[in-house]
């Protein structure tokens, strides 16, 4: 969810700062699949006014204070999802922690011998070692 929520974040970011196509008809017709806006018969909009870098920074600065004071606004809608919130991040520990100590018990089976190994048996390169000269 925490990538979901950083992705959404930096893509948002990237389009504010990716420069405007000069010919809007040329991105219209891209948008549309190859074909004008006149061979589709969509109503043509109005130019949106032109909106520079300071003017969108004092916008996010203005909805950013917007955020910050709804917990001002409405302190018990705040004080319930503080709960919610803290019931989710309890359950998340004890159960996270549950999965751990059983992925480390089977990682702990996994590593111990089923059965010991037969002393007449040697294994791997140990066998192959013993068994052919040096050199050959």
């Amino acid at each position: 969810m925490s990538f979901i929520l950083r992705a959404a974040f930096w893509l948002t970011v990237l389009a504010f700062l990716l420069p405007s196509p000069e010919d809007e008809t040329a991105a219209r017709t891209a948008a549309a699949g190859g074909y004008s806006a006149a061979a589709l018969e969509l109503p043509q909009e109005p130019p949106a006014p032109e909106m520079g870098a300071g003017e969108a920074l004092t916008m996010a600065a203005r909805s950013a204070q917007d955020v910050m004071g709804f917990c001002g606004r409405n302190p018990d809608i705040c004080a319930r999802s503080h709960d919610i919130f803290g019931h989710v991040i309890r359950q998340t520990t004890h159960y996270g922690g549950m999965a751990l100590v059983w992925l480390t018990d089977k990682a702990k089976e996994r590593q111990q011998p089923d059965q010991p190994p037969s002393p007449l048996a040697p294994l791997g390169r140990q066998a192959l070692a013993s068994s052919y000269p040096a050199g050959a």
